[in-house]
C-alpha cells in the first residue's frame, strides 16, 4: 500500500533533499522576523509591591471569613437535623411495635440518649442554635 501512494508521486531522496534546504532556511528567517526584542520587566516601588502583599493576605482573610461563616451554618444545620430526628423518635417511640423483650432495644435507645447529651454538652455554643 506504501509503495502504491510513492510510486505515482516519484519522490525521491535526491528530491526531499533539494527541499530541506529551502524549507530550513524560510524557517529561520521566519522565526527570525518573529522574535519579539527582549523586553525588560517593569520595576516596581517599595510601595506597589507592598500593595501588592497586603491586596493577597487581605482576600485570603476575607476568604477564611467566608468559609468560617459557611462551617458555623452547617454545624447549625446539622444540629438542627439532629434535633429533628431525635423529637421524631422520641414522638413516635409509643407507636412502635415493641418485641416482647425490651431490654435490647431499650439500651441501644438509651446509649444513644447518652451519647446525644454529652454531644450537646461538648457544643455547648450551639445550644443557642437549638433554642431559636
Amino acid at each position: 500500500m506504501f509503495r502504491s501512494l510513492i510510486a505515482p508521486a516519484k519522490i525521491t531522496v535526491a528530491s526531499l533533499a533539494a527541499l530541506l534546504p529551502l524549507h530550513a532556511a524560510t524557517a529561520s528567517r521566519a522565526r527570525r522576523d518573529e522574535l519579539p526584542a527582549v523586553v525588560e520587566p517593569v520595576r516596581i516601588t517599595a510601595a506597589d509591591h507592598w500593595t501588592r502583599v497586603t491586596s493577597v493576605l487581605r482576600s485570603a482573610m476575607q476568604r477564611l471569613e467566608r468559609i468560617k461563616s459557611l462551617h458555623r451554618t452547617a454545624a447549625q444545620q446539622l444540629d438542627s437535623v439532629d434535633y429533628a430526628l431525635t423529637q421524631l423518635l422520641h414522638d413516635l417511640r409509643p407507636a412502635m411495635a415493641l418485641p416482647t423483650d425490651v431490654s435490647g432495644l431499650r439500651a441501644v435507645l438509651a446509649e444513644a440518649e447518652r451519647q446525644g447529651a454529652a454531644q450537646r454538652s461538648r457544643y455547648p455554643r450551639h445550644a443557642t442554635a437549638l433554642a431559636a
